[in-house]
């Protein structure tokens, strides 16, 4: 075995070990319902042509996902693997140690994180660092054709689609822009069948139009939020590293780097944060979406590094890249506010913990399979139940409007974060407008309420 596959085996298996050990779900919304989506996804098969699921993410996921939450952080856990090897290719084909951009990945901590979670961001930083490299070999082909799959993956996809689309303008590469539509055509063409529409997937578009229920914020947050997602030593070598390439712009004007690496890091942060100042797109100001840039943003800091290196020409390059990787290897064990945190990162959330309590009580009182009604999906992550809206568990939102038919003895699970924010319906609404009756009440922290109610 070579030095590079024996340090890739200690990786992956001090990864494994880590990730295992982890708790916490990352996310206590979307990484709990996309896993459940792909786990019951044979069960409920409209997730394959579902937007909001994410059809390549449900095709690709759901056979992991399907052993259970293990299934699904071995299957995040490739790729983010996958998306740290591609940055390591990445610094290769530029002649740097590709094992600087590994360490960066990792030690921007939020990408290490995602892999104890059922979200869509590892798939999709996997496909994207793989699209780009393979442009970068010129291997264009295949680059185009699988960036024709990316907003099947996430809907970011069609922001990387656009400044890809400007890059063939300029760059003389036209005849690749027919593989952009690929994967367009290939799910346009199985909706015509499904759905009797060839534009489904942005007729169906669930983030389309301004989602007031989710605010909306300062243009700068993404870019006041990223040392929160990758540490504050990563986010200052970024920020110099943008800023040596915004002093030297004419050497990477129009080039490959100033498209694939700066205008697709650049164009992401600058689209959502348009999204989030004027309230578009469902964007609710998520910064767990900036992991998908992470490989891209390791890059660019050790641009950083070796602008720092160069100006200071005097003091060895080895002590600057030592004290440089040193505060990146200790800052996210430190105590700052924008390192790991134990007790948010580790474990499972206080939410979770009082959803916990709660389904520990319907089990007691035999009522952990009766319909339910709820937003607060980790209660079907804990009663190993489906989504079905018919028998199981029912979103919270056909509430709205008698779209639901309630039977008798049938249980309403509310809660004050999720039922509140994701289907604004408030515990009142559910007094007033349904024959119910309180069985059981749990407080958290913060006071995080779920109350559960029986239809009578």
């Amino acid at each position: 075995m070579n030095r590079n596959n024996l340090i890739w085996l200690i990786v992956i298996i001090i990864d494994a070990i880590l990730v295992f050990n982890i708790d916490s779900t990352f996310d206590g919304g979307d990484s709990i319902l996309h896993y459940l989506q792909a786990h019951q996804a044979t069960e409920t098969t409209h997730y394959f042509m579902n937007m909001w699921a994410k059809p390549i993410f449900i095709l690709l996921a759901f056979p992991f996902a399907k052993v259970g939450w293990i299934g699904m952080k071995v299957f995040n856990m490739i790729c983010i693997l996958g998306s740290a090897y591609g940055c390591k290719k990445i610094f290769d084909h530029y002649d740097i140690n590709g094992w600087f951009g590994v360490i960066l990945c990792f030690f921007a901590y939020s990408f290490f994180l995602v892999q104890s979670s059922g979200l869509t961001e590892p798939l999709f930083t996997l496909i994207l660092t793989w699209v780009i490299l393979f442009e970068l070999n010129n291997k264009s082909y295949l680059s185009y054709t699988l960036l024709s799959f990316l907003p099947f993956i996430r809907y970011e996809g069609y922001i990387i689609i656009i400044i890809f689309l400007t890059y063939s303008l300029i760059n003389n590469r036209k005849r690749f822009i027919p593989f952009l539509t690929l994967g367009t055509i290939i799910y346009g063409t199985i909706g015509i069948f499904y759905y009797n529409d060839f534009l489904w997937m942005f007729n169906q578009n669930p983030y389309s139009g301004v989602e007031f229920k989710y605010g909306n914020g300062s243009a700068f947050h993404f870019i006041e939020q990223l040392p929160y997602v990758i540490g504050l030593p990563i986010y200052i070598l970024f920020c110099v590293g943008l800023l040596h390439f915004t002093l030297n712009i004419k050497n990477y004007f129009l080039t490959k780097d100033f498209f694939l690496i700066y205008g697709i890091t650049i164009g992401y942060i600058v689209a959502h944060s348009i999204f989030w100042r004027f309230g578009l797109f469902h964007s609710f100001g998520l910064t767990r979406v900036l992991i998908v840039i992470i490989p891209l943003i390791s890059i660019i800091a050790f641009r950083g590094v070796l602008w720092i290196e160069n100006l200071f020409k005097n003091i060895d390059k080895k002590i600057i890249r030592s004290i440089t990787f040193i505060s990146i290897l200790i800052f996210p064990f430190t105590q700052s506010p924008m390192a790991l945190s134990w007790e948010n990162d580790i474990n499972l959330s206080n939410q979770q913990e009082i959803i916990l309590m709660a389904n520990k009580w319907l089990i007691n009182k035999e009522l952990n399979q009766v319909p339910t009604i709820t937003n607060a999906y980790f209660l079907a992550f804990a009663s190993n139940r489906i989504i079905d809206n018919d028998i199981s568990i029912i979103e919270m939102k056909l509430l709205y409007n008698n779209k639901f038919d309630l039977t008798k003895g049938s249980l309403i699970v509310w809660d004050s974060y999720f039922a509140a924010t994701d289907s604004q319906i408030s515990e009142s609404y559910i007094v007033n407008n349904f024959n119910v009756k309180k069985l059981k009440q749990f407080i958290g922290k913060e006071n995080y309420k779920v109350v559960i109610y029986q239809v009578l």
